[in-house]
């Protein structure tokens, strides 16, 4: 596929309440995960390992810290003299009334895609982890007459969220439709649900029509909802995704799938097959084990001094884990410190949280604690106050 074939777009306006309080100064993209990355780095690694160099993020209301961590992108290979990384600013679509809103809506769009002087268009979000080979599913687009593809994953039955958006398929396994999973019929040959993935393909003049015709209506409508409707008038491919994925729409789905990542098959899986994930780099020292340390079934970014005991857990960089302390199924974020004799378990602790000497944070796996960036917690007595908050 030639750099000019196809563009992306990856929109990160996308709802974030129920991820509260992690998402309070940041979006969905920018969620910490697996000790070293950030969850806008699977689209845009699937992007550059299709070789795509020109990618539109359009941003979200909170934009600072995408930003801060995409840049150039040059971690993706993406700062080169043709193409590059742009940005768009976050639009207030809330108010649906005014025309000079909804024109620069679209015109936001309408400016990436005709200026990308490209053929094929890929859209996707970020709050599905997953490593999909995007030239794949060129491939599988470019093999039927129909207009869009949209990509989904199988999901058993018993363990599919029922409120997760999910296609209706016909015989020919084109969609025709999306409703919530308990409204679709499960597969009898396999017991599954086709979840979708929000992730499409399509011609990029296409879709300049369609944008350029809602445009002129006058009426507003997002793009993912946009796309659902041309779906359900337009027949569409369904691309099966097969490989490793977890959607981040609430804190325990967060929480697993940061879990999953201690699990060696998942995290060769995700982020160590044919085609890598990349991040912005840090230049840090590794981790410092105290010979002291019992650590088993961890995960660890760099920077961080470890003297007490971890299992099953997630750090991120600069983490400090004090003497005689636990620390048990958790997700520790860049630059907390955790004190003598603490037992941390089930927590999630955003970025430079304090936990005080001998304190007990204890969650559960289905409700685990979540400390919100920057808190302390010196004593007992405050930790039961951060709990009944």
């Amino acid at each position: 596929m030639r750099k000019q074939d196809m563009c992306a777009i990856i929109d990160l306006n996308e709802p974030s309440e129920a991820l509260a309080p992690l998402t309070d100064e940041r979006p969905v993209g920018t969620m910490p995960f697996a000790g070293r990355y950030r969850l806008v780095d699977f689209p845009l690694s699937a992007i550059s390992n299709a070789d795509i160099r020109t990618v539109g993020i359009f941003l979200p209301k909170s934009s600072r810290s995408v930003e801060d961590h995409v840049r150039s992108g040059q971690a993706w290979d993406m700062d080169t003299i043709t193409g590059g990384v742009f940005t768009f600013p976050y639009v207030a679509t809330r108010d649906y009334d005014d025309p000079t809103n909804i024109h620069r809506y679209y015109d936001n769009y309408l400016t990436f895609l005709i200026k990308s002087k490209s053929e094929y268009v890929f859209i996707t979000g970020a709050r599905h982890v997953s490593n999909i080979d995007v030239s794949a599913l060129l491939q599988f687009h470019q093999a039927s007459p129909n207009p869009i593809t949209a990509v989904y994953r199988s999901v058993p039955t018993a363990t599919a969220n029922p409120e997760q958006e999910a296609f209706v398929l016909d015989a020919d396994n084109e969609v025709v439709d999306f409703a919530p999973s308990k409204d679709v019929k499960e597969r009898v040959s396999n017991h599954t649900k086709p979840i979708s993935m929000q992730m499409y393909l399509t011609r990029t003049d296409y879709l300049i029509e369609l944008l350029s015709r809602v445009q002129n209506s006058g009426k507003f409508i997002r793009l993912p909802q946009l796309i659902h409707q041309e779906i359900t008038t337009a027949q569409a491919n369904a691309f099966e995704y097969t490989g490793y994925c977890a959607t981040i729409h609430d804190i325990p789905s967060y929480f697993q799938a940061n879990m999953d990542m201690l699990d060696e098959e998942k995290f060769h899986s995700l982020l160590f097959s044919q085609r890598a994930i990349y991040t912005k780099n840090k230049n840090e020292a590794p981790t410092y084990f105290a010979p002291e340390a019992d650590v088993l079934s961890s995960l660890l970014g760099t920077g961080g001094r470890v003297y007490g005991k971890l299992r099953d857990s997630v750090l991120f960089r600069n983490v400090y884990v004090d003497h005689d302390a636990q620390v048990l199924h958790s997700i520790i974020m860049q630059g907390s410190r955790i004190g003598n004799g603490a037992d941390v378990e089930y927590v999630i602790m955003d970025k430079g949280c304090v936990v005080g000497p001998d304190v007990k944070l204890i969650g559960t796996p289905e409700a685990p604690i979540v400390l919100k960036k920057g808190t302390t917690i010196l004593d007992q007595s405050a930790a039961e106050e951060v709990l009944q908050s």
